[in-house]
């Protein structure tokens, strides 16, 4: 968990299929919560 005025970490994030991002472009200037779960796009 980060800390109020952490840095994030520099990562490529996947939006969907053949869909990446960094994940700094969401939070340029405001707060923002990410949750995380495996198997989104799994048949499992």
């Amino acid at each position: 968990m980060l800390a109020v005025g952490d840095q994030i970490p520099d990562a490529t994030v996947w939006l969907g299929p053949r869909e990446r991002t960094a994940l700094r472009n969401f939070v340029e200037d405001r707060p923002a919560l990410f949750l995380f779960y495996l198997f989104d796009w799994s048949s499992t």
